[in-house]
């Protein structure tokens, strides 16, 4: 009779995560776009979906081989003067 392997508690935690992940950045991507939240957040949630997509230091990495431009409207452009 075969036993079955339980899944330790950290494999079955990444896997209920990974499931959730969509989600996840769904809220980053709204809380980055709302403009009535502060722009503190917004810039916050922006920098944690440009870590996800480019990875940490990938800015600065990618500075030497390409210009990176920013653009900042409204409250944002004020709050990063």
């Amino acid at each position: 009779m075969a036993t079955r392997r339980k899944k330790p508690a950290q494999e079955k935690l990444r896997e209920q995560l990974s499931s959730r992940a969509e989600d996840a950045m769904e809220v980053l991507l709204s809380l980055m776009q709302d403009e009535t939240q502060k722009p503190e957040l917004r810039m916050k949630a922006a920098e944690s979906v440009l870590d996800r997509v480019l990875g940490k230091g990938a800015a600065g990495e990618a500075k030497q081989d390409a210009p990176i431009t920013l653009r900042f409207e409204g409250v944002l452009e004020e709050w990063s003067r």
